[in-house]
């Protein structure tokens, strides 16, 4: 799944489409919500492709806070902050075998004497929030969508 983000007058081909997995998406959308909550309202629905979106003008005021924090080096180093958290993420117990390594035969889940293929017999399991990725590059991306979009929405 993704989120297809639309310009609504776009000013050239940049501003026209933006897209990203449910992956990127959510790690970028949660950065802009943090660094910008006097343009992006507390209550918006930007996790989900309703078409919800913003103005003109907050697409503006958006994209000139990310050319801000671009070019002082603060995405970056949050890109990198952010990087190295998801690393340090402890893995989490399997939930197709209860953590056992040995599950029940398909389609049951919980403890039974079949090595469990969500884990490959480990009982663990990456952390899913490590799946969420964050880079500079898809700021920049954004950032010039914003400012070529005339308001956006998502779809």
């Amino acid at each position: 799944m993704g989120m297809d983000v639309y310009g609504k007058k776009a000013k050239s081909g940049v501003g026209e489409y933006f897209r990203n997995n449910v992956w990127w998406w959510h790690s970028l959308w949660e950065y802009c919500e943090k660094i910008a909550p006097d343009i992006i309202p507390k209550d918006n629905c930007g996790h989900s492709n309703d078409g919800w979106g913003l103005s003109c003008n907050g697409s503006l005021l958006l994209s000139e806070r990310l050319t801000s924090l671009l070019e002082s080096g603060k995405v970056k180093k949050y890109e990198e902050k952010y990087t190295k958290e998801l690393s340090e993420l402890p893995d989490e117990q399997c939930t197709i075998c209860g953590g056992t390594g040995y599950r029940l035969p398909p389609p049951n889940v919980g403890p039974g004497n079949i090595k469990c293929n969500g884990c490959e017999g480990k009982g663990k399991v990456k952390n899913y929030r490590a799946s969420y990725p964050f880079s500079e590059k898809n700021v920049e991306v954004f950032r010039d969508f914003l400012r070529d979009c005339g308001g956006f929405k998502i779809c």
